[in-house]
């Protein structure tokens, strides 16, 4: 990745001052039980549904021609796929406790990934901004999603959002940059000026996606298309950033081709006041701020001095009150008509009366359920039409089932892939896939007579040997009569859509390819060609 170092995108050597340890991502007690729970891992292994409710036909749906112009007729094609497949898309596991262990107990290794590497962007104003860049060892352009983290979250240390890199760089065809929070400690230690929230984050999302862009940035080889995907307080950012697009984007086409935002904030200040003003919650909310904000106090000499459990409260406040406007550091980014930087920090971030007639498509997942961005302040309000939006671009996805982002638990991982992949690729208009195939003759006397009637495959993928140059996969062929035979193949990995250069294949690396063959593996008998051929297929970037 050496070859992509600039002045703005650099990649620091691992001792770096910026890449230093960040505290616990949780108070102390909570922090030791989830280090100390057997780690769950996700392979994202499909399960078997009925025809009408298969993944790929749905996902093939959102890429009509017909519905992906439109993100209202995307969103309620979402939202009908939850409601008529509800049964074979949920689990069933809705506990609270069960979905905040299972999300926070992932196995995941980022930071020894070797397809995973941390970068900083320089962006105006010498702010630097710490991410982690996901790129699939080839040289082929993509879509490039910039995932904006939530709350605290920074690239050293995301439990929360582990699902998501994993399905949209392991198991879909984009190259990824993840961005911290502007509320991570790390982006405190490493800037002068500290704030947070959507304004802030919006102008910079729009200047990460024109540097992505920049012909003299060496990353832009490797760049079909950009797409913001937002969760929790970063869904704040990717928000304002779609009204953004709409006044800094080239005549060519939009900077920025669709938003993500996964129970997000869409209203600050009301969310902000539900964090620190409601007993038990706050408290521990409180807590869990001072841990991870322990330095905030040498850039507010003011948060020397608190009450008991109002940390956040007042640093909030004293944010709000020593604010100096997101562009006072830089002057190209256009403001929609009637809005003007300035020093009122809650004005800025209730943008929502500047948002007319955006083009570029929204979508808003958003649980019911949500005890950190309560739903009834937030996308529901965009639902209900409490909030007035005079734009049909932003579509609200509205769920039973999770708690605050912890999706990937009730619901199947590999349908929520296809979901998040569909809508993307429905808006990467010049990217191009290819389908590679193995077929394997089964003709002989053994399979006599054994598709007569119909069949479908099952298959389980073996983790890849180290040193291994291919994978195997277990085949589980039933036919009609319930009567099934088992077979195995070899897949080549140099087939796939990744470029292995290492020698040895790491742990993070065997598992990822799992993940990969489990989402874009597909196996059937064809007996079109008047003899029965075992045909797997899987997609590749051209």
């Amino acid at each position: 990745m050496e070859q992509f170092q600039s002045s703005r995108i650099s990649f620091p050597a691992e001792d770096s001052p910026l890449l230093g340890d960040s505290p616990g991502r949780y108070p102390e007690p909570l922090n030791f039980i989830m280090t100390n729970l057997i780690s769950w891992i996700p392979t994202g292994e499909p399960k078997l549904m009925s025809s009408g409710c298969a993944p790929e036909v749905w996902a093939a749906r959102m890429q009509d021609t017909r519905v992906q112009k439109s993100a209202q007729l995307q969103g309620a094609l979402v939202q009908k796929y939850f409601q008529d497949c509800r049964s074979e898309l949920e689990t069933g596991d809705n506990g609270s406790l069960v979905n905040l262990r299972r999300m926070m107990t992932m196995k995941y290794d980022p930071q020894g990934h070797p397809f995973l590497r941390r970068v900083v962007v320089n962006l105006p104003g010498n702010v630097k901004l710490k991410g982690l860049l996901g790129l699939k060892g080839d040289m082929k352009r993509r879509p490039l999603v910039i995932v904006r983290l939530g709350i605290f979250s920074n690239v050293e240390d995301f439990k929360p959002e582990r699902a998501w890199l994993m399905m949209l760089f392991e198991q879909s065809p984009f190259n990824v940059l993840m961005l911290e929070n502007m509320s991570s400690p790390d982006f405190v230690a490493n800037n002068s000026r500290f704030s947070f929230g959507g304004y802030d984050e919006g102008i910079q999302n729009i200047l990460v996606a024109r540097l992505l862009q920049d012909p003299i940035e060496p990353l832009s080889q490797m760049v079909d298309s950009v797409h913001v995907f937002g969760i929790s307080l970063g869904g704040h950012g990717v928000l304002y950033s779609s009204l953004l697009n709409k006044y800094n984007s080239p005549k060519r086409g939009p900077l920025i081709n669709s938003f993500t935002a996964l129970c997000p904030v869409v209203n600050l200040r009301s969310t902000m006041q539900s964090l620190t003003h409601s007993g038990v919650k706050s408290a521990f909310v409180d807590l869990w701020s001072r841990q991870r904000l322990k330095g905030l106090e040498q850039k507010i000499p003011s948060l020397v001095t608190y009450d008991n459990f109002a940390f956040l409260s007042k640093a909030i406040s004293e944010i709000a009150r020593t604010y100096h406007g997101g562009l006072s550091y830089v002057k190209a980014v256009n403001l929609p008509p009637g809005q003007e930087d300035s020093i009122h920090f809650w004005d800025l971030n209730d943008f929502w009366r500047h948002y007319k007639q955006v083009e570029e498509p929204v979508m808003i997942y958003a649980t019911e359920q949500d005890p950190a961005v309560p739903y009834d302040l937030n996308a529901q309000m965009l639902l209900n039409k409490d909030l007035k939006v005079d734009s049909k671009n932003i579509r609200v996805v509205e769920l039973p089932q999770g708690m605050h982002c912890t999706l990937p638990i009730p619901y199947d991982w590999s349908a929520l892939t296809s979901l998040f992949q569909s809508y993307i690729l429905s808006h990467s208009p010049n990217f191009k896939m290819t389908e590679q195939k193995l077929e394997m003759d089964l003709s002989d006397e053994e399979w006599t007579g054994f598709f007569d009637s119909g069949s479908r495959v099952k298959f389980e993928v073996e983790e890849p040997g180290k040193k291994q140059g291919f994978v195997t996969v277990g085949l589980e062929v039933e036919n009609a009569k319930g009567k099934t035979k088992s077979m195995s193949l070899s897949l080549p990995l140099s087939q796939f859509d990744f470029r292995f250069f290492n020698k040895d294949m790491t742990g993070s690396e065997q598992e990822m390819i799992v993940r990969w063959l489990n989402q874009n593996l597909k196996v059937r008998i064809d007996q079109s060609k008047g003899k029965a051929l075992l045909v797997a297929s899987w997609p590749v970037a051209l």
